[in-house]
């Protein structure tokens, strides 16, 4: 009797297990990879309400050339009487051969505590070569080729010294300028060096006599442009200041100077040049209107001094206390102003 309810007990217990059937089953997606693509490994699990399930991962962040970057598991769902469960592994494949996917599944509890563990099928993967058809061995690191010898470039390299001295010169150039203009030498002057002051004061006063001032009654400008000549002279024979001074500084500095010529010529030069301009002065500031001579007796009398003291080459020295004929220029008269 005994032996027939062990008989009943076993045969009830399998039909349970049989009714209590657990399914477990697992896919890869995709199945063919490139290295480094991603693909999902999805477990699923149904069973009945009866029992219990656990799933199980893999112990290592790898599983069959894959990485592991991601699982999720997702919530029992009831499909009738059977409760349906999915876990998700999210891989990333960096091996360059065909591999599998080991086998993976569940542990199921039954109700009287005993357990069992439910295995799916392994998975092939499929590596799909970038190369094509090439052997793997193809894939091995090469040495680095040997470096190749650079050849000089001459031609640059002349031409880079080539602009590298014109930007010096240009630079040079440009301060040059700004150093002439503080001085007041304009660029022209630099190249070609100017007249000297004789020259340059005759030419004034050729254009002084040809001017209307004094048939038009403009004695003031006259004057004024007379004695600048004069002072301008002064600066660039003798070295003395005198355009922007006053007729009693500008004395001053003629006397106190040494002038580079003949004694006598020095006094006659000093009185007449203060006499000129005190003359001019009174026109200016007194408003004294002068006889049109007056102005030409004047400009004959600047023009004098200027003949008078342009240095000469030395003679010898019975020559040198005779001053050197000059070219005499017809003062303009009035008949010619008129």
């Amino acid at each position: 009797m005994k032996i027939l309810i062990k008989i009943a007990i076993v045969i009830l217990f399998s039909f349970v297990i049989s009714f209590c059937r657990v399914n477990v089953s697992a896919e890869l997606k995709p199945s063919f990879v490139e290295i480094g693509d991603t693909a999902t490994l999805t477990i699923a699990v149904d069973y009945p309400d009866t029992v219990k399930i656990g799933l199980f991962a893999p112990k290592d962040s790898t599983i069959a050339g894959f990485d592991v970057i991601g699982v999720s598991l997702d919530s029992v769902v009831r499909k009738g009487d059977v409760l349906h469960q999915e876990i998700h592994y999210k891989l990333a494949y960096f091996d360059i051969h065909d591999n599998l996917i080991p086998p993976l599944g569940a542990v199921v509890i039954h109700s009287d505590n005993s357990a069992d563990t439910i295995l799916t099928q392994p998975i092939r993967i499929s590596f799909i070569s970038l190369l094509g058809d090439s052997a793997t061995d193809s894939l091995d690191i090469k040495d680095v080729k040997p470096p190749r010898p650079v050849k000089f470039n001459y031609k640059r390299f002349a031409m880079n010294g080539l602009l590298a001295v014109a930007i010096v010169i240009v630079i040079l150039g440009i301060l040059s300028y700004l150093h002439l203009r503080k001085r007041g030498i304009s660029i022209v002057e630099f190249i070609a060096p100017r007249k000297p002051p004789w020259e340059i004061a005759l030419m004034q006063l050729d254009a002084l006599a040809e001017s209307d001032l004094l048939k038009t009654g403009e004695f003031k400008e006259y004057f004024d442009k007379l004695t600048d000549i004069l002072r301008q002279y002064i600066e660039g024979r003798f070295g003395i200041s005198a355009l922007e001074l006053s007729t009693t500084e500008t004395m001053e500095n003629l006397r106190d100077a040494t002038l580079d010529i003949d004694r006598i010529l020095a006094a006659r030069f000093i009185d007449t040049t203060e006499e000129l301009l005190r003359r001019a002065d009174m026109i200016k500031f007194a408003k004294v209107k002068p006889d049109i001579s007056i102005g030409l007796q004047d400009w004959q009398k600047v023009k004098e001094l200027i003949e008078e003291t342009i240095p000469h080459p030395e003679q010898d020295e019975k020559d040198s206390k005779i001053p050197p004929p000059t070219e005499n220029i017809d003062r303009p008269s009035i008949s010619q102003q008129e």
